[in-house]
């Protein structure tokens, strides 16, 4: 007996069923993109100083006083670059760190090594002020609000915030955090032989770097001018 051949209609039923499991898989894979975005930005780095350099002092109430004298360049890592939270036009510099009714100041002035060298830099203060709304507590380290970042933004994105978390250290010293989020990021769904196809609203990207400052006074008064400079002195 001839098996009877199928019907035009069971025919016709099978294409649809095959657009269907297609169409799924690019909504699924669609939902997926969505779903990372809407979980956050992607983190690089940690929003925590690294274990190296110590642990973080404590405070039962709010953040800790980060009132202080600092010296520059960091303790950690060497070779830092890019913009921080206060001026670094000199290769050694003292920071001083005031905090006044809500208002954090952050002032820096050169130190001169050299016997040679006569400088006005030792004697002026170059300052940033973050009054109480730029600045907030966060799990017992001080936020500076982000601002649009100096260097502007990256090809494929549409923003880039820079802010930055000071953190105390229980040996005194400072902790600087930079934190660096880009936003407008751009992904695509595949790619074949060089070319994207399809794109979706990717995460943000939220990066973090740190470096370490040393105490060397209490900063309850302005510290004394460093400056070796000599008059009629022919070297360093």
């Amino acid at each position: 007996m001839t098996p009877a051949a199928p019907s035009p209609l069971h025919s016709a039923l099978r294409t649809p069923h095959r657009r269907v499991r297609r169409m799924g898989g690019a909504a699924t894979l669609a939902l997926c993109c969505l779903a990372l975005t809407a979980c956050g930005p992607e983190v690089q780095g940690s929003p925590k100083p690294p274990a190296a350099f110590g642990p973080v002092q404590s405070s039962w109430f709010g953040c800790p006083s980060l009132q202080g004298v600092y010296a520059w360049p960091p303790v950690q890592p060497a070779g830092v670059r890019g913009s921080l939270p206060f001026f670094t036009g000199s290769a050694e510099m003292q920071v001083w760190v005031q905090q006044q009714r809500g208002e954090t100041t952050l002032r820096t002035r050169t130190i001169n090594r050299a016997r040679n060298v006569r400088t006005s830099l030792t004697r002026q203060w170059s300052l940033v002020t973050y009054s109480g709304a730029q600045a907030r507590c966060s799990s017992g380290m001080l936020d500076l609000a982000p601002q649009p970042a100096p260097s502007g933004n990256e090809p494929g994105t549409s923003g880039k915030l820079q802010g930055f978390r000071l953190a105390l250290l229980k040996d005194g010293g400072l902790a600087v955090g930079k934190r660096t989020l880009t936003t407008g990021n751009k992904g695509s769904y595949f790619s074949w032989g060089g070319q994207s196809y399809g794109s979706y609203d990717a995460p943000d990207v939220e990066t973090w770097t740190w470096l370490k400052l040393a105490r060397t006074a209490a900063g309850d008064s302005e510290p004394p001018v460093i400056d070796a400079y000599v008059p009629g002195a022919t070297a360093p």
